[in-house]
């Protein structure tokens, strides 16, 4: 599973880049309709959006099948009934949403040309080794360490893979009026650097605020006490300014010689 995907995960954002290159835009809302002037660059897409949501005939209906089967022969109904509820919503979100938006739906009027030979060739393969993995399954079944005589194309699955598949389609399509294409970011990790950072930001700035308001009037305060206290001594009103008559300074004289007298012959 791990070799099928990667091919039609490749495939996938090798067609996406495509239409990136070509188009210069990078969101669905300003895309649409790009199948009239980029049908091999539609049909690789589409075939890679198949192929990871394991529709029949293509690599990921193989690999994925085998996980699924296994689960259900170990008796591992929990991890089957997640395995298909992930089927169903790989398709949803991938396999239909992708090539819908950007290829069919609406007519955004752009009408760039399929990209250069070398990424268009790129693709080809590409969407070649999902449909051959698909239908021929020896060489994928040749790379395990032991033999596989699975046989993944019973009547059974199919058909249980194709009604997943078809009524998600079917939910998708009675849905899409509610899914408004509009302008806005899907967030997933980057929601801690677009929502809970900032929001960090501000609430650490107002609490900083408010503490610096705090200390900058409780040092407003102490330096006005200390401002009247040297005011109090220092002021035109203060101890040290004001006139002191000759008497008292002619006692302090006397005693200050009287107390060198003494300290000298003492």
């Amino acid at each position: 599973h791990a070799f099928t995907h990667i091919i039609y995960k490749a495939l996938l954002l090798m067609s996406a880049g495509s239409v990136l290159y070509m188009t210069q835009r990078r969101k669905c809302s300003e895309l649409g309709g790009l199948f009239h002037s980029m049908p091999v660059t539609t049909i690789c897409g589409t075939i890679g959006a198949l192929a990871i949501s394991s529709f029949p005939l293509t690599s990921g209906f193989i690999s994925k099948s085998m996980i699924s089967q296994a689960a259900s022969d170990g008796g591992l109904l929990t991890v089957w009934l997640l395995l298909a509820a992930a089927s169903a919503g790989v398709f949803l979100h991938a396999g239909i949403k992708f090539p819908w938006f950007v290829f069919f739906q609406k007519d955004s009027g752009l009408r760039p040309p399929d990209p250069p030979a070398s990424m268009k060739w790129a693709m080809i393969l590409f969407a070649f080794l999902c449909i051959a993995l698909g239908v021929w399954t020896e060489p994928l079944y040749r790379m395990l360490p032991y033999p596989v005589d699975y046989v993944p194309y019973t009547a059974a699955h199919v058909l249980t893979q194709l009604q997943l598949l078809l009524f998600s389609g079917l939910a998708f399509f009675l849905l899409l009026p509610m899914l408004k294409r509009t302008l806005t970011i899907t967030l997933d990790t980057d929601w801690v650097y677009r929502r809970l950072l900032p929001s960090m930001a501000l609430g650490a700035d107002r609490i900083l605020g408010r503490l610096g308001s705090r200390l900058a009037d409780a040092g407003t305060r102490r330096l006005a006490g200390a401002l009247a206290s040297i005011e109090a001594r220092s002021g035109p009103s203060g101890a040290l300014a004001r006139t002191w008559p000759i008497r008292s300074m002619a006692l302090w004289v006397l005693v200050l010689l009287v107390a060198y007298l003494v300290l000298y012959y003492v």
